[in-house]
């Protein structure tokens, strides 16, 4: 009795996880603040990226409760000195290519497939504007994320997701106007999308 019991345990230790490829599209409003900051005047204005609007391409392999995923992204931003009191944008200055790397695990689940993630990666983006020259510039920022995975019909899922990531200025030295300092750069997003899954052998 005692050597079937081994048998059948050592069975199920060797059997593998679940595994799917997930391949999503997700888009939504962000917000911006940091990049500069002229600290000489009482109302303390900023020269950043404003209203960005990201979409996202997401490739990602989940085994169990863990998914590594590899994204390609699309950004558009206004240009904006923008202070406490008042804002001044030129519309559709900025854009942006990127990629990104995250690592996630499920953090909670139900029974009716609803389920709830956190996950950490990085981000590296290509912008161009058409100020200082016009000369694009790559930035690297760290990213959190929490996304809910919503099922809709057979392979295929909505998600809910919120993003926040921080990196460096996106100007360089002697590009701001006089009294303008670097500052660090940080973004929120929330992105809606859809999700189409797959078992994988």
């Amino acid at each position: 009795m005692r050597g079937i019991l081994l048998i059948l345990l050592s069975g199920t230790m060797v059997t593998p996880l679940a595994a799917q490829w997930r391949l999503s599209l997700a888009a939504g409003p962000a917000t911006t603040s940091g990049h500069s900051l002229d600290g000489t005047q009482d109302d303390r204005p900023a020269i950043l990226p404003d209203h960005p609007q990201p979409w996202t391409l997401t490739l990602a392999r989940q085994v169990g409760a863990w998914r590594l995923g590899i994204d390609g992204s699309r950004i558009t931003a206004d240009l904006a000195v923008r202070s406490s009191t008042t804002s001044l944008a030129t519309r559709g200055a900025l854009s942006a290519w990127g990629t990104g790397v995250e690592l996630a695990h499920r953090v909670a689940a139900r029974r009716d497939g609803w389920a709830l993630w956190g996950g950490v990666g990085a981000v590296y983006e290509r912008w161009t504007f058409d100020v200082a020259g016009g000369d694009a510039r790559w930035r690297a920022a760290a990213r959190a994320a929490l996304q809910l995975d919503i099922p809709l019909a057979t392979h295929w899922d909505g998600l809910l997701r919120g993003e926040l990531g921080a990196g460096p200025s996106l100007f360089r030295n002697g590009e701001l106007p006089e009294g303008y300092q670097r500052r660090g750069a940080r973004r929120a997003a929330l992105l809606l999308g859809v999700t189409l899954a797959g078992a994988a052998r």
